[in-house]
């Protein structure tokens, strides 16, 4: 089993980063901003062979890369149903994504939406951000990770990520931050840490990052055996 980072960068984009995005197995991918198609075939991850997606929330960094998803999908024959999951209004938003962009008729959207639902080994857990965010608890083989999505603290995170071996937080802020942190309803280093610390995940990764606190994680993970700079791919 492995996690493979296709971007780990916030809204707050700088060159030669991506929008957060990963993908578990190369076949379960969580959040889908501008360009992650580009990430997965970079990676030569066959997009078509994708299963599920979980869309945390819908804004553009999260989100907005799904219609290129489909179009890709359609383009190249994509044969297997795609289960995308998210919170409510995913279905609408995405079907209205696809029309605005003028969508060929032609094309096959072949895929499932489930909202605000258990599905099979996944489940949903809502975190705290500006709109609805969902984060996910996912236990596959034999092991447990969660991913938050954005949020500021929240104690339902910290319980969706209980005993997780990897808890995927968002750390946009530095502490000195706190105040822009708190209007946007994001997580400081204290606020990640804090769930971390509280939850008793046994590893940290830092996602969601901005120029700030990506030099953070980078000393974090040199200093602490339990942080993992999210970069390229962990094996678990």
């Amino acid at each position: 089993m492995n996690i493979r980072f296709l971007g780990k960068w916030s809204s707050n984009l700088v060159r030669g980063e991506r929008n957060i995005s990963f993908a578990l197995d190369d076949k379960i991918v969580f959040d889908f901003g501008p360009h992650t198609i580009e990430s997965l075939l970079d990676y030569k991850i066959d997009p078509r062979n994708i299963d599920i997606v979980l869309i945390t929330h819908m804004h553009l960094d999260h989100f907005s890369g799904l219609p290129e998803l489909f179009w890709y999908r359609s383009i190249y024959g994509a044969q297997n149903k795609l289960i995308v999951l998210g919170p409510n209004g995913i279905k609408n938003n995405t079907e209205r994504l696809l029309k605005t962009l003028q969508t060929p008729k032609a094309f096959k959207i072949n895929a499932e939406f489930i909202e605000d639902k258990n599905y099979d080994f996944i489940q949903p857990f809502r975190a705290k951000h500006l709109v609805t965010d969902n984060g996910y608890r996912v236990n596959y083989k034999g092991k447990t990770i969660f991913y938050s999505g954005d949020t500021a603290y929240s104690e339902n995170v910290v319980k969706g990520a209980e005993d997780a071996d990897i808890l995927l937080h968002e750390m946009t802020y530095i502490d000195e931050k706190k105040e822009e942190a708190n209007f946007w309803r994001h997580s400081t280093y204290s606020t990640t840490m804090q769930v971390f610390e509280e939850s008793h995940a046994k590893k940290l990764v830092p996602v969601h990052l901005s120029v700030d606190s990506n030099k953070l994680a980078i000393r974090l993970s040199k200093s602490d055996k339990r942080v993992v700079y999210p970069n390229g791919v962990i094996r678990l």
